[in-house]
């Protein structure tokens, strides 16, 4: 692979995630509020893919990391803020949740920057990504739903944001390194997507009920040798981008 292209090739994810972002702010504004809801949880796919894809190709960056979290807070703080403001116009109730909600992810994005000390294997506090997710696919159901629950989704995501619950990372999840395979992944998961658009909240929903003892109650009941294993690859993982990021500053 040409040098360059492997180098900023995980930018242009992120940058992908941002256009999607500012296109999901456009559709909103114009009435297309599903489109735009699925817009979002493209941004996710997006942002998913750069991060393992600079670990994959050992280019992972400073630079790289303040440009996705300049990319988060649009896509998945201001877009889905401005889908509820489209389908609840005038409502003070969605514009404090709305404020409560772009703070909170700014405050998380600013926190996961800037923290010395990490839980390998979890992140604090809801990543803004799923938080994103799930409050643009709650818009897919604000018409048989009361006026007042997609308010309340962002007020509660907001809250799960900026505590100090763990969420799991899942970072141990690789991608295909096979270029051909790399861009059928990418193609394949688009259409699942746009084709499970509707049932992608349930697993977003899934992951933050995570934070109340829902991941420990699961994984207690998995076979040990099951845990073990998983714990074994996962440690490995880890050890190996401990060692990429020594050889680097070395």
């Amino acid at each position: 692979m040409t040098n360059w292209i492997r180098i900023y090739a995980p930018s242009a994810f992120t940058l992908g995630n941002l256009y999607l972002g500012m296109l999901s702010i456009y559709l909103s504004q114009t009435g297309d509020w599903r489109l735009a809801s699925f817009v979002v949880i493209v941004g996710m796919f997006l942002d998913g893919v750069d991060g393992r894809l600079a670990r994959l190709l050992d280019v992972t960056s400073s630079f790289g990391k303040e440009l996705d979290a300049l990319a988060d807070v649009v896509t998945f703080g201001v877009a889905p803020v401005a889908l509820m403001f489209s389908l609840l116009p005038g409502s003070v109730l969605a514009h404090i949740a709305g404020t409560a909600f772009i703070f909170a992810g700014a405050i998380r994005l600013a926190r996961f920057n800037s923290q010395t000390v990490v839980r390998l294997g979890h992140f604090t506090g809801m990543p803004v990504t799923a938080g994103g997710g799930i409050a643009a696919t709650a818009a897919l159901y604000h018409q048989v739903l009361p006026p007042f629950f997609l308010p309340a989704v962002f007020l509660g995501l907001a809250v799960l944001m900026v505590s100090r619950i763990p969420y799991p990372d899942f970072k141990t999840v690789s991608l295909p390194r096979s270029a051909g395979l790399f861009t059928a992944f990418v193609v394949a998961t688009v259409l699942l997507l746009w084709f499970a658009r509707q049932f992608v909240f349930i697993p977003l929903v899934l992951y933050a009920l995570m934070g109340f003892g829902w991941h420990g109650m699961l994984w207690r009941r998995l076979p040990r040798a099951w845990r073990v294993k998983y714990d074994d690859r996962k440690t490995a993982a880890l050890r190996m981008r401990a060692a990429r990021k020594g050889k680097r500053k070395g």
